[in-house]
């Protein structure tokens, strides 16, 4: 046992010791061609570019998407007129459904019995004044107290409404962040006043900012009581209401319920079909789903292609490197050097090749995505998983378009590659 270990460390020190001199050779030779080998990476450069940079902004959509769906209540259930999402001809088909009235939903609250909190909203765009200042196309919410807790977002200053607020209907109201800042600017808006409609509110809380998705602002809206709303911009208008499922419960089964209670609600026959829709968190996401998966599909066959060229460049470059360097590869063998350490030798090179394009695709693919995030509506973050997938395919391209030439290197007859002119 003791010999054989002794063998196995002999030949690990010659394989090392080969495999330096050999990468030090090749890398000796790249620096003698250094712009030959910079212009082979071109491909490579694009194609781990492509990677990075796309990769970078479907990341960043993929966080900020979240954390919308997140604002709408993870175990929350959506009664709409309409659904969310519609295809084809369907707002056609469904664009004669009747409203949910106000009258609807206070029937569907008290018959509702796994409701953690329940909240009615409509909105409108409306224009707002305050401080001076003048703000239009804000959306203007009427709603409940609950409608903090059914979607689970936070008030940063002061208070929400109240529902002594919502059932006196007092001229009260709750802004978002920026509407906040564009009127009063850095002083204090609690207990000030703006105006909309021709109706004066006194302000007495700020929402938490929650940014922007897609170019769209989060925080440009105004939270009144439901029925200063109603008055002001008419009864006529279809609520939302939304349903916060109490813990324990399966969110399908609760779905199927509240979907059989709003049957009752609108006073429909068992033949007849629904005129609503109870929408919830998982028909955005598996819609998200399906749109993302035709980016990474395209994601694949743009960096494919690329990374082909640049394997074919690379392998080109390889073999002419073989045929110029065909005599020196014989003197080599003449002296004792073994196919494994000429094969190893044209490998690092090509393996270099790629790795510099990789390297550089890398530079390029972070600078993109930076000038994305910076000047576009589209998030982009580049992430720990861009960065490996655009490396491991440099890496990947570098040994297998490297390896036929680095076969064929070490496969010369050291006679006949003596005799090369």
């Amino acid at each position: 046992m003791r010999v054989l270990f002794q063998r196995l460390a002999r030949a690990l020190r010659r394989m090392f010791v080969a495999g330096a001199a050999g990468t030090g050779v090749a890398l000796g030779a790249l620096w003698a061609n250094r712009l030959r080998a910079t212009l082979t990476t071109l491909g490579i450069v694009i194609g781990v570019a492509t990677v990075i940079g796309i990769l970078s902004v479907i990341q960043g959509l993929n966080r900020s998407f979240d954390e919308q769906l997140a604002s709408l209540g993870a175990r929350s259930l959506y009664v709409s007129q309409m659904p969310w999402i519609m295809e084809g001809d369907a707002w056609f088909l469904l664009r004669n459904r009747p409203p949910i009235t106000n009258w609807q939903y206070r029937r569907l609250r008290e018959q509702v019995p796994f409701a953690a909190a329940i909240s009615p909203s409509v909105e409108e765009h409306a224009k707002v004044e305050g401080n001076g200042e003048k703000l239009t196309d804000v959306h203007v919410r009427g709603t409940n107290a609950e409608y903090v807790l059914v979607g689970g977002e936070e008030v940063e200053r002061g208070r929400f409404l109240s529902p002594a607020d919502v059932e006196f209907e007092r001229p009260y109201a709750v802004l978002g962040s920026e509407v906040a800042s564009k009127l009063f600017g850095r002083s204090d808006p609690l207990l000030r006043t703006v105006d909309i409609r021709d109706r004066r509110y006194t302000v007495v809380g700020v929402m938490k900012p929650r940014g922007s998705f897609l170019g769209r602002s989060q925080d440009n809206f105004v939270i009144v009581p439901l029925g200063c709303f109603l008055r002001a911009f008419g009864q006529g208008r279809s609520l939302t209401v939304g349903v916060k499922v109490v813990e324990g419960l399966d969110l399908a089964e609760a779905k199927e319920e509240l979907r059989g209670l709003m049957r009752g609600v609108r006073g429909l026959r068992p033949a007849e079909r629904d005129n609503f829709d109870v929408n919830e968190q998982k028909a955005l996401s598996e819609m998200y789903d399906r749109l993302t998966a035709i980016l990474y599909g395209v994601i694949f066959g743009v960096s494919l292609i690329s990374l082909l060229v640049g394997g074919i460049g690379i392998m080109n470059i390889m073999l002419v490197s073989v045929t110029e360097r065909t005599r020196e590869i014989g003197i080599r063998k003449a002296l004792g050097a073994r196919r494994a350490t000429v094969m190893f030798q044209f490998l690092v090179e090509s393996l270099a090749l790629s790795a510099l394009g990789g390297l550089i695709g890398l530079g390029m693919g972070f600078l993109g995505a930076a000038i994305v995030d910076a000047v576009s509506p589209l998030p982009a973050s580049p992430t720990l998983l861009a960065v490996a997938l655009g490396l491991g395919f440099a890496a990947f391209v570098g040994v297998v378009f490297g390896l036929y030439p680095a076969w064929r290197a070490s496969r010369l007859d050291p006679i006949v590659a003596l005799r090369y002119e």
